[in-house]
């Protein structure tokens, strides 16, 4: 869960990226994001374009021993001339599944994670594990990433003309003595 300071400097930086505008940048998010980590530079799809799919780096290692981290980074496809991706903070470990996209003409407009809580008891905790995402048309991508964890509810609410933007909450590798987890938390921006 975001901290109300953490908040405010995300609101401070949409701000300054919106320039002179008057309208305030939207930021979405959900409630079962864990706390770890160090938030990434906040990353935004070139003015007049909107995040159109999504690909995710996965550890979907599943060996003894072995300290998983299941979601590492976030790819969204911008629907610029230029095709960019933007991607915040990346991760170390994993491989990058297969790109989902809307429909065409449609752009990724809500979203909800699946979360493994913190749980001091368990030498191996994963924080978030998988990602869906609605489109502007009601169509739902799911790639089904790691499956530990809960599905948390859809973010309250949506971008209607799209996602922009995105900032990733990541624990960086910390060594083989520790339990890493990757990302822990993702906030949106709506165009």
């Amino acid at each position: 869960m975001l901290s109300l300071l953490r908040l405010a400097s995300f609101v401070v930086a949409c701000l300054l990226l919106a320039g002179s505008s008057t309208e305030a940048l939207k930021i979405i998010s959900v409630n079962n994001g864990e706390v770890q980590g160090i938030w990434g530079k906040l990353e935004i799809c070139p003015d007049g374009s909107a995040a159109i799919g999504y690909q995710t780096q996965n550890d979907q290692l599943d060996v003894p021993l072995h300290d998983k981290t299941a979601l590492n980074s976030i790819r969204l496809f911008c629907n610029d001339t230029q095709s960019t991706n933007i991607t915040s903070t990346l991760g170390d470990t994993g491989i990058w599944e297969l790109r989902l996209n809307c429909p065409a003409g449609e752009a990724l407009s809500s979203f909800r994670l699946r979360v493994e809580p913190y749980d001091s008891a368990n030498s191996d905790n994963t924080a978030v594990n998988s990602i869906q995402f609605n489109c502007t048309d009601g169509s739902l991508l799911n790639y089904n990433g790691n499956t530990a964890g809960i599905w948390g509810e859809f973010s309250a609410d949506q971008c209607e003309t799209g996602i922009c933007g995105l900032e990733t909450l990541v624990q960086p590798l910390g060594g083989s003595l520790t339990d890493n987890t990757a990302v822990n938390d993702i906030v949106f921006i709506c165009c």
